[in-house]
């Protein structure tokens, strides 16, 4: 049985790159019937704060990614690491180190005055110091040879093990430090996979020489190329890297981001639009792209007003009462009017935000409109003539159409200053759908404001 992990630090909110990362690692659990656990690395005890770790989980649920345990915290495993780290130490995988941080600095500065990459250099490595409090545990990094492993996405990665240093795994204050943290805690929580970003590889490279010093069984890895910037640049907050609870308040719908972050560097055939319930049966990595994924606003609200447009007008109309409080059953035809504006919104925030001409009169001015004032007879004409007609929406758009070519008129000539009148925006939908979603008292009662003016 295939079980994952997501194991983010909270000294954050889950952003576009980690909600990724969660949501491959849960559909790949899922698609092999396993389990998807999550790991808060909160070791760093200054910048992990519990309101990110709320907000993690908040953002999880959102998603729709169920948990199948518990989170582990990893702050409430720190005695468990030390033993093991001074275990490794006896069984001579690692060994005492009492080198100041003078001799620490003259190391790195002579190896950069030479040219060459600052490393620990292993002045200790077999002197044999016995431990004691104060001292730091370093790792015995092979010395021959290379570290390798076959990724589940980007083949074969393997390398020489002189580019390691002996790296430390249990600080001078006693406290373990992340890469042998993060081995103990894949073995002790059984990770069969573990699917991360590709920033990540030489942390891989060293805690799977550490799992291998523990004796443990060495997971399968998948390392995900990164999301980037439309411009082709790490991911900013400017570019989209925002708190994915944020997206939630700007009213996208959680099946919109999934299908969309989903399709960052998955593909499945020539479909676009997955449910979750499919992915949870689908996913498949070897889908996955090698090549880093580009995130695009437009295709995120592509897949958004899609989605908007799958959901009823009772469910829109609930989903936007509770994002903004506005309320389209107030208003008649407000079904209508919700499916309408959902037609060209990328968001449930949008549709509330063009909905303000269905609750208030616009009350536009004859001079906003710029054309020319005896144009007033045509419009009055036209109001005078719209008074008459029955109300129904094929005798509202059959009235439009024998009025313009009545008049010799170009649509634009009479829609456009028209939709002004009726919403107080050039852009609106369509004014047959207008006039019969406002009905005829509201839509003369707004044309004949404009025309007194």
């Amino acid at each position: 049985m295939e079980i994952t992990r997501f194991a983010p630090s909270p000294t954050g909110h889950l952003h576009i790159g980690g909600a990724r990362t969660a949501l491959f690692s849960y559909l790949f659990a899922k698609a092999n019937k396993g389990k998807f656990l999550l790991r808060f690395e909160d070791t760093d005890q200054e910048r992990s704060k519990d309101e990110y770790v709320d907000s993690i989980l908040n953002s999880l649920d959102w998603m729709q990614i169920k948990l199948d345990a518990e989170p582990v915290y990893q702050s409430k495993r720190i005695v468990k690491h030390k033993e093991l780290a001074i275990e490794l130490y006896k069984k001579g995988f690692a060994y005492a180190c009492d080198c100041s941080e003078e001799t620490l600095t003259k190391m790195r500065e002579e190896q950069i005055a030479k040219k060459q990459k600052p490393k620990y250099n292993g002045l200790n490595r077999n002197k044999n110091i016995k431990f004691s409090e104060g001292m730091v545990l370093r790792f015995k990094f092979p010395l021959e040879g290379e570290s390798k492993f076959k990724d589940l996405i980007l083949g074969d990665i393997a390398i020489n093990n002189k580019e390691f240093d002996d790296f430390i795994i249990l600080r001078s204050d006693g406290s373990p430090t992340y890469n042998f943290s993060a081995a103990v805690d894949d073995k002790d929580m059984k990770i069969t996979t573990v699917i991360r970003g590709d920033d990540h590889i030489t942390n891989t490279l060293k805690q799977i020489n550490v799992l291998k010093a523990l004796g443990a069984t060495i997971p399968k890895y998948a390392h995900l190329p990164m999301v980037l910037a439309e411009s082709g640049k790490r991911l900013s907050k400017r570019d989209g890297a925002e708190d994915i609870l944020d997206y939630k308040k700007k009213g996208y719908l959680s099946d919109a981001l999934i299908n969309y972050l989903v399709r960052l560097g998955w593909s499945y055939g020539e479909e676009e639009i997955f449910s979750l319930e499919k992915l949870q049966k689908i996913f498949d990595l070897s889908y996955v792209n090698s090549s880093p994924s580009k995130y695009s606003q437009d295709l995120l609200n592509w897949y958004n007003n899609k989605y908007l447009n799958f959901l009823s007008a009772e469910e829109l109309v609930l989903k936007v009462k509770k994002n903004s409080e506005i309320d389209f059953s107030e208003i008649n035809n407000g079904n209508l009017a919700i499916s309408l504006l959902a037609k060209g919104a990328n968001s449930l925030n949008q549709i509330a935000e063009d909905s303000i001409y269905f609750f208030e009169d616009p009350q536009v001015n004859f001079d906003a409109l710029k054309i020319d004032k005896n144009k007033k007879i045509l419009f009055s004409e036209f109001s005078h003539q719209l008074k008459q007609i029955d109300f129904e929406k094929n005798s509202i758009e059959k009235f439009i159409k024998e009025f313009l070519q009545a008049n010799d008129l170009k649509f634009p000539q009479l829609g456009k200053p028209l939709r002004v009148i009726l919403t107080g925006k050039e852009n609106a939908p369509s004014i047959s759908e207008l006039l019969f979603i406002l009905g005829k008292e509201t839509s003369l009662k707004r044309i004949e404001y404009t025309l007194d003016d």
